[in-house]
């Protein structure tokens, strides 16, 4: 046990390096990040580790997790009171796009996403907007993906889709909201993998070292390429089943996905 907590120790290092930069980016101090250590631990214990059948006290919480029993109360009463997390934007825009990839009405013959017109009841941009967005409008959807690059003008009247997905390069919020699902399913990944290798999730990685700066990039560019289309391939398979299948009854349902991202670093850094 204590070789393995020697191993834990040191990979958690190696995963908060990363994050400690973006922390110190956007200026969270440390004695911020202990608080919201603290409200992971608390909120772990009583997701996963539970005795079956038995509802989590606050004693056995804190012994879980060392926290005093006075923190893990003032913890759990702060969680039970929060307001839920506001993800208007990212999700608006994210299922829009979605929306365009996967709805017959925006797609074309060979399955393609049209270019749509800006306005109609049926097959525009607008109808697109009312069905995937909510209350939000068709003019402030198209503004927030013009801007990213995700949608042009084909014309005065008609737009295209020039990415198929909804990468914010100009908004620090939405791709802190991206890159914390990213690493989240990763690590879940990861978490489920250990706790029960008989079942694992696929999780995989191509790495090299000695790599020249020359052949990296024509294998940056290559490798976008193709992850895009393995990504769009996905998307199709998911998106037909999704439409024709209904869950069973008393079936319960899943938020499924494949994560695949670049990533390059010196030779000597982990």
């Amino acid at each position: 046990m204590e070789g393995s907590k020697a191993i834990v120790a040191n990979i958690t290092v190696r995963i908060l390096r990363p994050l400690i930069r973006i922390l110190l980016r956007f200026e969270v101090a440390h004695s911020e990040f202990s608080e919201l250590a603290k409200r992971a631990y608390v909120d772990v214990a009583y997701r996963y580790f539970s005795i079956p059948k038995r509802k989590q006290t606050y004693s056995r919480a804190a012994v879980l997790t060392g926290l005093s029993r006075k923190d893990v109360v003032r913890i759990r009463e702060q969680q039970e009171n929060a307001e839920p997390p506001n993800r208007g934007p990212l999700n608006r825009a994210t299922r829009v796009i979605g929306g365009w990839l996967q709805d017959s009405e925006f797609l074309d013959a060979n399955k393609k996403p049209k270019d749509l017109p800006l306005r109609g009841e049926i097959g525009s941009f607008e109808a697109l907007v009312a069905r995937y967005s909510g209350d939000i409008t068709a003019r402030a959807i198209l503004d927030e993906l013009v801007r990213v690059g995700a949608v042009i003008y084909a014309d005065r009247h008609t737009v295209h889709l020039a990415a198929p997905g909804y990468i914010p390069e100009k908004n620090e919020s939405a791709m802190l909201e991206v890159a914390g699902r990213a690493v989240t399913d990763l690590l879940r990944t990861s978490a489920h993998n250990i706790a029960d290798a008989s079942h694992a999730h696929f999780q995989r990685q191509v790495a090299f070292r000695n790599i020249p700066e020359s052949v990296a990039e024509d294998f940056r560019r290559y490798s976008h390429d193709r992850c895009q289309d393995l990504m769009l391939e996905f998307n199709r398979w998911l998106s037909e089943r999704s439409k024709n299948i209904d869950p069973k009854p008393g079936e319960r349902t899943m938020r499924i996905g494949v994560g695949l991202y670049y990533f390059e670093n010196d030779n000597q850094e982990e």
